[in-house]
């Protein structure tokens, strides 16, 4: 899973970035860089943790996310140039709206309003997907006296078609709201469109709002009420410093501050839920592992993300819930049981699964 981190100028993005990956991409300058930061984060599971202890492997291996902390500039301008290249390489998008008070750093609006910030960041991605199909359109108008026939007729239609789907990004729909019917498939084919991912949104609050998380998700939410989007209201400049001290030294910091989970694990737990993904686990002596898959994922394309091999040679899947294993207490006890399943192609996979794959090639 890659997510590309998204804010205007002074909204703490990159703090926000740093705690998430544990980095130390250098933050101010009013979102002034033009080239993107880049991190990898491990997804929290204890259940990973609790299988290690069981089964002592040499390795354990979280799944993982990428972050991208795409370039912005004073202007706010975030859909042009090196960030509209990372954007089209990322499964959703991460807002940081910015709702912390400082004096030391001004908004470039002169205050802080996060509904203004996102209603105006919103409002920039669909323009941008506006100007997109645009090129789109000219680039169909100007190649017609060049095509036989029958593609110049499906030109035009393609052409009439886009301007229909302009016409409903500037009264406010996104693609993300939207199932495409066919010939509107056909019109934006090859196309990106940056409304079409997933949106996340990080209220980033400060260190004096934490007892008010809950309230502000819920105003969060009432503005977040499209398809595939969510939001949580986070400390960036809390996260980042908890995120630089030892476990130990973070929880009790936590626990000192009601500061509840980490971000980045409320963050994640987020992005699973708006992108539909579920993980499942494979054990053994050499490795404890989580994988990430989406949500109806069938037995065969899930043992393709452990290897191609095993998905184009996939006989059956050996599977026990967790929750069924730790009651049990051992696969040999969950076969009696009955919980250690043998199945087949159609089955899906689900979250938590344990999973073993045998395959023939």
């Amino acid at each position: 899973m890659k997510i590309g981190i998204i804010g205007l100028p002074s909204s703490g993005k990159t703090t926000l970035f740093n705690a998430l990956t544990r980095g130390k991409a250098a933050t101010g300058g009013f979102g002034a860089s033009r080239s993107a930061n880049i991190g990898v984060a491990h997804v929290p599971d204890a259940r990973v943790d609790r299988l290690t202890g069981i089964f002592n492997p040499k390795k354990t291996i979280y799944a993982e996310v990428i972050y991208v902390d795409l370039p912005g500039n004073i202007s706010g301008d975030l859909f042009e140039g090196e960030a509209l290249n990372q954007l089209q390489q990322v499964d959703a998008i991460l807002l940081v709206a910015r709702a912390f008070e400082d004096e030391s750093v001004p908004h470039m609006d002169g205050s802080v309003d996060y509904r203004r910030d996102i209603e105006k960041v919103a409002f920039d991605i669909l323009f941008a997907d506006i100007a997109l199909l645009e090129r789109r359109i000219e680039r169909l108008t100007d190649g017609q006296k060049k095509m036989k026939v029958g593609d110049r007729e499906q030109a035009i239609k393609n052409v009439e078609t886009l301007k229909g789907l302009q016409a409903d990004l500037e009264n406010g729909t996104a693609f993300r709201e939207r199932e495409l019917d066919d010939a509107e498939s056909k019109a934006v084919s090859g196309t990106f469109t940056i409304s079409g991912l997933p949106l996340l949104v990080a209220l980033n609050i400060g260190e004096d709002d934490i007892g008010d998380t809950e309230a502000l998700e819920q105003e969060l939410a009432g503005i977040l009420t499209g398809k595939s989007t969510g939001g949580a209201a986070i400390c960036g400049s809390l996260e980042a410093e908890l995120a630089g001290m030892s476990t130990e030294e973070e929880a009790e910091m936590r626990a000192g501050l009601d500061a509840g989970e980490s971000g980045l694990s409320r963050m994640i737990k987020l992005s699973y839920e708006v992108l539909g993904l579920n993980s499942f686990l494979t054990v053994g002596k050499d490795e404890v592992r989580a994988w990430t898959i989406s949500a109806g994922t069938l037995a065969p394309r899930a043992a393709g993300t452990v290897h191609s091999d095993i998905e184009r040679g996939f006989i059956r899947a050996e599977t026990v819930n967790f929750d069924d294993f730790i009651e049990c207490g051992s696969m040999a006890e969950a076969r009696n049981r009955g919980l250690y399943r043998q199945e087949g192609r159609e089955y899906v996979v689900q979250d938590g699964d344990i999973v073993n794959f045998l395959f023939s090639v």
